[in-house]
């Protein structure tokens, strides 16, 4: 995985110092948070991940998950052109498929936080 996974922009007037290091030097005034944007990004990433370990697994139905995983990737490019409900059904599949296969459970876990960040409900 490249670069951090919480991005957050501050944009409008910002007139006082900023957090460093975990510690407040002063107020901050005027600020606005916008944090996420950058959540595709990771999950593209971690799809990417989870077709590479799929590929070296002989599992059965494997087929059925690539094409899902590659339904995922489309909508995740582009999360605000899907009906939530489609890549989170396309998700769903791929979970159950791979439900009960230890090597996949880390990044299985991973990927159902993005999910649930780029389509939230």
């Amino acid at each position: 995985m490249t670069g951090p996974t919480n991005h957050i922009s501050i944009s409008g007037v910002n007139t006082g110092p900023m957090v460093f290091g975990g510690t407040s030097h002063g107020d901050i005034s005027g600020g606005t948070v916008h944090s996420g944007p950058a959540a595709g990004g990771d999950l593209l990433d971690l799809l990417e991940q989870l077709r590479a370990l799929v590929r070296e697994h002989d599992l059965p139905k494997q087929e059925i998950i690539e094409d899902a995983l590659d339904e995922l990737s489309d909508a995740a490019r582009a999360p605000g052109t899907a009906t939530p409900a489609v890549p989170v059904s396309r998700w769903e599949k791929v979970k159950t498929l791979l439900t009960g296969l230890s090597d996949f459970s880390g990044i299985v876990l991973k990927i159902s936080e993005q999910v649930g960040r780029v389509w939230p409900g």
